[in-house]
């Protein structure tokens, strides 16, 4: 597993392109986002996505969200309708996941046995910028393991270097901002639902449903 440090002022690109360059052979890296440290992979690549199931021991039957450049990628995986877009542009790019019912570009491995799958644009410059380059979505779920409490990059790089399994990059951006995950809304019935209060308070949402 290779390690690259995200220093706050610089030039990033070299770490862009070495994780875009991972990501699109089908690897799997633990980046920063804008939430939590997130351990992600090409989400159109069933066999990556499997990696990353692996690597984290994630049961198949649990879903992992996605992350997207915009509402025109979102477009593109997901059947969203006219007055949920609106919705979907008020907090993005931002700390909700918006859970919509999946076109058929999206692998199945991705929905956990449903026929949803959940998708957010973060606001982090970094990741935007991976993103931007890469070209398609990342799956990317919360980097820790089970019964592990890594939060730093540093603490990380310690329990994967002990894991069987390790993801093929590891981008160190120091301790993240103190936050919430993110919250998750369900747009795929007749009626919107709040499944997780996060980092975007509920009431902020309901207000615009």
């Amino acid at each position: 597993m290779q390690t690259l440090h995200l220093e706050d002022q610089g030039d990033h690109m070299p770490v862009v392109e070495r994780a875009v360059s991972i990501f699109a052979r089908g690897g799997v890296c633990v980046f920063p986002t804008d939430t939590l440290y997130a351990l992600g992979a090409n989400a159109l690549n069933a066999n990556a996505v499997g990696r990353l199931f692996d690597i984290k021991h994630r049961s198949y039957m649990k879903a992992v969200p996605m992350l997207v450049r915009d509402l025109s990628w979102a477009r593109e995986l997901a059947y969203i309708a006219p007055d949920q877009e609106a919705l979907i542009t008020r907090f993005w790019p931002g700390k909700v996941t918006f859970i919509l019912p999946r076109r058929p570009i999206v692998p199945a491995i991705m929905c956990g046995g449903g026929q949803t799958v959940g998708i957010r644009a973060p606001e982090h410059s970094f990741l935007q910028n991976v993103l931007r380059h890469l070209g398609y979505p990342l799956a990317a779920a919360s980097a820790s393991l089970p019964h592990q409490n890594a939060g730093t990059g540093e603490e990380l790089k310690e329990v994967f270097e002990r894991a069987s399994t390790r993801p093929d990059l590891l981008i160190d951006a120091g301790p993240l901002p103190v936050t919430q995950p993110s919250t998750v809304v369900d747009l795929s019935g007749r009626t919107p639902r709040i499944l997780r209060q996060g980092a975007v308070r509920a009431d902020k949402i309901l207000a615009y449903l």
